[in-house]
C-alpha cells in the first residue's frame, strides 16, 4: 500500500470561510462510502459501530470515506478513513450536495447505515438506479418501524421498503431482523441478506487484580460492599428503574451495595426527572447510587471490570445487538440480565437470565452469584477485525 499513488479531490466543502477542503484518497483495490447520520464523537451507538467497522476496513486494504452529519461535533479528517461531516441537516434541500460528495469519492461501494436520524428516502433508490453506479449495500440497525412519519399520508414503513427494496444487498446484525425482512415481500426475499452480528464497542480491561483494587479506592468503596454497574443510555426500556428497586432490596437483607452508572442521566424527559427525584429523595439510593457520566471505551471497560455484577434488566429482553450486554460479557464479569422465558444461571457464560421485570429473582442472583472477575471471558471474543473480514467477502461477491 506505500506506493500508492495519491490524488486530491477537492469537495467544495469549507472547514473554515476561507480553506476549502481537500481530501487525498489512493487507487486501491476496494473503495467503500459508508453513509451514516452520526459519527463520533456524536454519542451514538450507530456512530461507534461505523467508526470502528470503518477504522477495520481500512486495516485491511479498503479505503473508506464516511459521509456524516457536521452539526454534532464531528470534524472533517483526511486519511483512511476519510471523514466528511458535510451533512448539515438530512432534509431534502442537502440531498443534491451529499449525493454529489457520495459520488466524487468514486466508490465502488455505498454502505448506509439505516437507520439513524434522518436519512433522505431516497437516497438508496437513486443510488441504485444510477448507470455504471456503485453498488449499494444496507445495514439495518433495527427492524422497519411500523410508527408513522411527521406526514400523516405517508408511513414510514412505505419509506423503509423503498431503501430496502432499491439495495444490493442487505446486512442485518441479528437473525430476527432477516426473518422480518423475509416475511415482507417476495421481492425483499430475492435480495441477498447478510447476518453479520456486531462486536462490542468496548475493549477488554487489562487491570490487574491490584488495579481493580486501586480503582475501587479511587471511588471510596468500603472493602466487602457490593459493586454493581449499569452500562448504556438510560431510557425506559433499558429497566433502569429495575436496577433502583435492586438495590433497595438488597438494602433491605442488609447487603451493602454501590451501583456505578456508566454513563449519563441529564434529566433531559420525564422517566429521567423521575430517576432522579427518587435517588435525590431517597437516602439509601443517594448514598449508593454514584453517576459517573459519560466515559471513554477504555475507562468503561476498566469500571466493568472492577464491578461483581453488571445488572442490565432490558424492558424487552437481552439481544444479539445490545453493546452493553456484548461489553459486559466480553470482561468476564457476572451479568444479571433479562430474557422469556427466563433461563436462571449459565455458569459457561456467567451470566443469569431472569424474566423481564423480575426483580427478586435479580436480587438473589446477585447475592448467589456476584464475584470478582477473575479472568477473560471464557468465550471467544468477537473482534472488529472478524466483521470487517465479512463484510469484505460481501462487497466482492457483489462486485464479482
Amino acid at each position: 500500500m506505500a506506493a500508492l499513488q495519491e490524488r486530491e479531490v477537492e469537495w467544495g466543502w469549507h472547514n473554515s470561510e476561507n480553506d476549502v477542503l481537500k481530501i487525498s484518497m489512493p487507487n486501491c483495490f476496494l473503495r467503500v462510502c459508508i453513509v451514516t447520520a452520526s459519527y463520533p464523537p456524536a454519542r451514538c451507538g450507530v456512530g461507534d459501530y461505523t467508526a470502528l467497522l470503518s477504522t477495520a476496513l481500512a486495516s485491511n486494504g479498503a479505503h473508506v470515506s464516511v459521509v456524516t452529519s457536521g452539526h454534532q461535533g464531528t470534524v472533517c479528517r483526511d486519511g483512511n478513513p476519510t471523514v466528511l461531516p458535510i451533512v448539515h441537516n438530512w432534509s431534502l434541500l442537502n440531498f443534491a450536495r451529499v449525493l454529489r460528495a457520495i459520488l466524487k469519492c468514486k466508490p465502488d461501494i455505498v454502505h448506509v447505515q439505516f437507520p439513524t436520524n434522518g436519512y433522505f428516502d431516497m437516497l438508496v433508490p437513486i443510488l441504485g438506479v444510477l448507470p455504471k453506479g456503485p453498488k449499494v449495500v444496507v445495514t439495518m440497525h433495527e427492524p422497519m418501524s411500523v410508527e408513522p412519519s411527521r406526514l400523516p399520508w405517508l408511513f414510514r414503513p412505505i419509506r423503509n421498503w423503498l431503501s430496502i427494496v432499491s439495495a444490493d444487498a442487505i446486512i442485518v446484525v441479528a437473525q430476527s431482523y432477516a426473518e422480518f425482512l423475509h416475511g415482507v415481500s417476495e421481492r425483499i426475499r430475492r435480495i441477498p441478506c447478510e447476518l453479520i452480528p456486531i462486536a462490542s464497542n468496548i475493549p477488554v480491561s487489562q487491570l490487574s487484580t491490584e488495579g481493580v483494587r486501586e480503582v475501587r479506592r479511587q471511588l471510596g468503596i468500603p472493602r466487602g460492599t457490593l459493586v454493581l454497574t449499569y452500562f448504556g443510555f438510560v431510557h425506559a426500556r433499558k429497566g433502569f428503574d429495575h436496577v433502583l428497586d435492586l438495590i433497595r432490596i438488597l438494602e433491605q437483607r442488609k447487603v451493602a451495595a454501590v451501583l456505578l452508572v456508566l454513563g449519563e442521566l441529564p434529566g433531559r424527559d420525564p422517566y429521567q426527572k423521575d430517576l432522579l427525584n427518587r435517588i435525590s429523595n431517597d437516602p439509601v439510593l443517594r448514598s449508593a447510587v454514584k453517576v459517573l457520566g459519560y466515559l471513554d471505551s477504555d475507562a468503561i471497560a476498566d469500571h466493568l471490570a472492577v464491578s461483581d455484577a453488571c445488572v442490565l434488566p432490558f424492558v424487552d429482553g437481552v439481544h444479539p445487538k445490545r453493546g452493553s450486554f456484548l461489553a459486559a460479557l466480553d470482561q468476564g464479569i457476572f451479568i444479571v440480565t433479562t430474557c422469556d422465558p427466563p433461563k436462571g444461571y449459565i455458569a459457561d457464560e456467567n451470566v443469569y437470565y431472569a424474566k423481564q421485570g423480575d426483580v427478586d429473582a435479580m436480587a438473589l442472583a446477585v447475592q448467589r452469584h456476584a464475584a470478582p472477575r477473575k479472568s477473560a471471558a471464557s468465550h471467544p471474543v468477537r473482534t472488529w477485525e472478524a466483521v470487517a473480514q465479512e463484510h469484505l467477502r460481501l462487497y466482492k461477491r457483489l462486485l464479482q
